[in-house]
C-alpha cells in the first residue's frame, strides 16, 4: 500500500504541474476600431493593402464635384480632388456563407471574411462580422451598406443604419481574448476570460486525495 500510495502521488504531482503549466489564456487576432465620420455625401472609395481608407465626399475641395480624403489609423493624411493613387485592395465575392449567419452582404479576402448579417438562425445579433483565425468575431451592430476587406484583414464598412463610416484595423500579433477589441481606445471585453484558479483548485483536490491514501496506507 505504501508502494502505491508513493507512486500514485508521483503521477498527481506531474498531473497537477502540467494542469498549471497549460493554464494559459487563449489568443486571438484583435483589432483598433475607427470612426471615419457619417456618411451625409459621402462614402468609402477603397482600402489599400495597408489599411489605409480613401472617403469620397461632395464636399471639401472647393468647386470640384468630388473630393477624396484618406485616413491611416483613423486620421486624415490628405485630400484632393483625384483619388490617390494607392494599392488598392477590396477583396471581392464570396463563394460560400457561414453557417447559422443570415448574410444580407458580405467580402472576402485572402481567407477572411467581412459580413453584415440579421435575423441569425444560431440567436447571434444582428450587425457586423469578421472572420480570423479565432472564429467570427462580432465588431458592431448595424446593417453594412458597403464592405471593404483588405488581404491582412483589415476591414472597412459603412453603417446604412446609423449612416457612419469604421475601418477595423488588424493589431500586429496574436492577443489575449482578454482585449479584443478597441475602439478609440477604449478597450471591449467581448470574450471570456479562461480560469486558471479552476485548475489550481482541481490540481489542490488531486494532491489532497493522495494524502489521504498515504494516511490510510499508514493505519
Amino acid at each position: 500500500m505504501k508502494i502505491f500510495a508513493s507512486s500514485f502521488g508521483t503521477v498527481v504531482l506531474a498531473l497537477a504541474v502540467s494542469l498549471l503549466r497549460g493554464a494559459h489564456p487563449a489568443f486571438a487576432d484583435s483589432y483598433t476600431i475607427y470612426d471615419l465620420g457619417n456618411d451625409n455625401s459621402r462614402g468609402i472609395y477603397g482600402i489599400d493593402s495597408s489599411g489605409e481608407v480613401t472617403i469620397w465626399s461632395t464636399s471639401g475641395c472647393d468647386s470640384a464635384a468630388y473630393c477624396y480624403i484618406t485616413y491611416a489609423n483613423g486620421t486624415a493624411t490628405n485630400n484632393g480632388s483625384a483619388p490617390p493613387i494607392l494599392d488598392y485592395d477590396d477583396g471581392g465575392a464570396c463563394s460560400s456563407g457561414v453557417a447559422g449567419f443570415n448574410m444580407s452582404k458580405s467580402v472576402c479576402n485572402n481567407g477572411w471574411m467581412g459580413f453584415s448579417s440579421l435575423y441569425n438562425t444560431n440567436g447571434d445579433p444582428n450587425g457586423i462580422y469578421l472572420t480570423s483565425v479565432s472564429g467570427v468575431d462580432f465588431l458592431g451592430g448595424g446593417a453594412g451598406a458597403q464592405l471593404f476587406l483588405n488581404s491582412s484583414g483589415d476591414f472597412a464598412w459603412t453603417d446604412g443604419m446609423g449612416d457612419e463610416m469604421y475601418v477595423a484595423i488588424q493589431n500586429p500579433g496574436l492577443h489575449s481574448d482578454a482585449a479584443e477589441f478597441s475602439l478609440k481606445q477604449d478597450v471591449v471585453s467581448p470574450g471570456p476570460i479562461p480560469e486558471p484558479a479552476a485548475l489550481f483548485l482541481l490540481a489542490t483536490g488531486l494532491m489532497g486525495l493522495t494524502i489521504a491514501i498515504r494516511v490510510k496506507g499508514h493505519s
